[in-house]
């Protein structure tokens, strides 16, 4: 649905590649962005790339959360290289790393997740004033989109929630299944996922927790 997507920033397309920057949505299936990126990418029949910011230290993380999404990450590269999406991960501030990447494959358009953190809505930001392409964001995360229902600060649930219930029916949508995209016009090299987590500057006195497992495949089977 239109509702979901926001233009952030118009621009004019190249014929490079579409671009999705995923970030708070971390799976490759049930996911509004990549399927709108995807759209995207074979209606102007261009390669499709993800890409993951990694910032090597986020608010107060340690590697107990580090390690949790890296091994997540691992596993959704190889599910994005099953449908021949090229995977790729950049380390260090989004507003400096993401232009960079753009700007090295040509990128045509950008894709984001929604995501209503200070810190997130100021990177976009940041890195549109960088970029002369269109910048999408899409609502992946909310089964109703958040700035559709109330686009305003909400201070009770009980003032919240009439909006959402008024429109539910309307979002209630089967998730299209992701398609194989061409080999070869755009390609990653393997993660190298020993060297990303020592590039993490973060506190790695914790231990991993074994009573709750990472990943898309997990996240599924424990639903």
């Amino acid at each position: 649905k239109t509702e979901r997507v926001r233009l952030l920033q118009n621009g004019s397309e190249t014929k490079g590649p579409i671009v999705y920057w995923m970030s708070r949505d971390q799976r490759v299936h049930d996911n509004w962005a990549l399927l709108f990126a995807q759209q995207l990418a074979m209606e102007g029949k261009k390669p499709l790339a993800v890409i993951f910011n990694l910032v090597p230290d986020f608010l107060e993380a340690t590697i107990r959360q580090y390690g949790f999404m890296l091994k997540g990450l691992k596993q959704l590269e190889a599910e994005l290289i099953h449908y021949n999406l090229p995977f790729f991960i950049v380390t260090g501030k989004p507003e400096e790393e993401i232009p960079k990447f753009l700007k090295k494959i040509n990128a045509s358009v950008i894709i984001s997740d929604f995501d209503p953190l200070r810190i997130k809505r100021i990177w976009k930001r940041e890195i549109a004033k960088k970029i002369s392409i269109p910048f999408y964001e899409v609502d992946a995360h909310n089964i109703v989109p958040c700035l559709y229902v109330s686009n305003k600060i909400e201070f009770a649930a009980r003032t919240l929630r009439p909006k959402i219930h008024k429109v539910l029916m309307e979002f209630i949508d089967e998730f299209p299944a992701i398609v194989n995209m061409k080999k070869g016009e755009l390609s990653s090299d393997k993660l190298d996922w020993a060297k990303i987590e020592k590039s993490l500057n973060i506190n790695r006195d914790g231990k991993d927790v074994d009573w709750i497992k990472p990943g898309e495949q997990a996240a599924n089977e424990s639903l």
